[in-house]
């Protein structure tokens, strides 16, 4: 029998050694994590502000706060969103009157190369165009005075530079773009700023003596810079709908009265909205108003257009109070007659002709 000596070793229990980083290595560790903590801080913070400059081109264009967008959510939904938007938008015009107390120069560039801005005044006291009170510099930096052989003959709306939009039966028989000029400002004279007429586009399909078909426009010799007081108004998407009842301000240089002179100050009125249905009424125009003109004033009378206001704009804002060209004064029974509106070309109806026309 052969014997096994078997021999037990004991266990070898193994430990870890201990790693000790000398301290210039943690130092290099912390330092290089410092500067990428640095950058990343810095990416962010530009990113939001470049994200808030973006915004304001959506402040000046867009509508957030339309009953017609939000109408599946009930209408009590609706009106609780859009109180909820305007106090939002009102904080954010508060920290813009805090920017613009650091730059002024800058916040008024930026201003007014926006288009439907204007001088922030309270409207709510209703003046009228015939026998009104005159408006200050720079309430509506739109309006202009067209002038033949210098003397006025209708208003227009600057919708760009070197655009105008106005009435085509101003250029009925006065067609030559060489005797026309355009001026800017409160008063025809002195204006703010002039500009000869390069030439005139009149609707296609407009023929005297109707209304229908009713606008034009004039492009001017040279472009125009925008200030405080001369600015371009918006042009509303052919798909936007105005509501009869909305609050609008029509402006202009005209009568103060029935067959009377031209004024050398701007005037306002403010006008409610007519629908359609209403103005075709045999007491007032008995169907004579098409699906491209609106009616506005005043169904009792005393808040319109007068002679002279022809071409100008009537306008619209909107929840951020950027201004919007709702209609051109485009014709009416005398002026401010009970059940007798003004009558103005609705600019949505040819938005496309507009656009094909100045290509804005």
């Amino acid at each position: 029998m052969l014997n096994y000596l078997l021999t037990v070793r004991p266990a070898v229990v193994r430990t870890r050694r201990r790693v000790c980083w000398e301290p210039w290595v943690i130092g290099l560790i912390t330092f290089i994590s410092s500067i990428v903590l640095a950058v990343c801080i810095g990416l962010i913070v530009h990113y939001v502000r470049y994200n808030q400059r973006k915004t304001h081109n959506y402040y000046s264009t867009l509508s957030f706060t339309s009953d017609k967008l939000y109408g599946e959510f009930g209408k009590e939904g609706s009106k609780n969103f859009t109180e909820m938007s305007q106090k939002i938008e009102s904080m954010s015009n508060l920290i813009g009157c805090v920017r613009s107390e650091i730059n002024n120069t800058e916040t008024d560039h930026y201003l007014n190369s926006c288009c439907g801005t204007r001088r922030s005044k309270s409207t709510t006291e209703s003046v009228r165009i015939v026998g009104g009170t005159e408006v200050e510099e720079g309430e509506w930096p739109w309006q202009a005075s067209l002038q033949w052989d210098g003397i006025h003959r209708c208003g227009a709306t600057l919708i760009n530079s070197t655009w105008l939009v106005s009435a085509a039966h101003c250029f009925r028989t006065y067609k030559d773009p060489g005797r026309w000029t355009a001026s800017f400002g409160v008063t025809i004279k002195p204006p703010k700023m002039k500009r000869s007429l390069r030439r005139i586009i009149v609707h296609e399909k407009y023929k005297y003596p109707s209304h229908d078909y009713d606008i034009a426009v004039a492009e001017l010799s040279s472009p125009v810079p925008y200030t405080n007081a001369v600015h371009r108004i918006c042009l509303p998407d052919a798909s936007h709908e105005f509501h009869p009842g909305d609050h609008m301000f029509v402006t202009g240089f005209g009568a103060l009265q029935n067959d009377g002179s031209s004024q050398n100050h701007l005037r306002q009125v403010e006008v409610d909205l007519i629908d359609t249905k209403t103005c075709n009424e045999p007491q007032a125009y008995n169907g004579a108003i098409t699906p491209r003109m609106l009616c506005a004033g005043s169904l009792k009378g005393k808040r319109d257009a007068c002679q002279g206001d022809s071409g100008g704009p009537l306008v619209s804002p909107n929840a951020r109070d950027i201004w919007y060209l709702a209609g051109i004064v485009s014709w009416g029974d005398e002026c401010g007659l009970p059940n007798k509106p003004g009558v103005y070309t609705r600019v949505t109806a040819f938005r496309d002709w507009i656009a094909s026309k100045t290509g804005i």
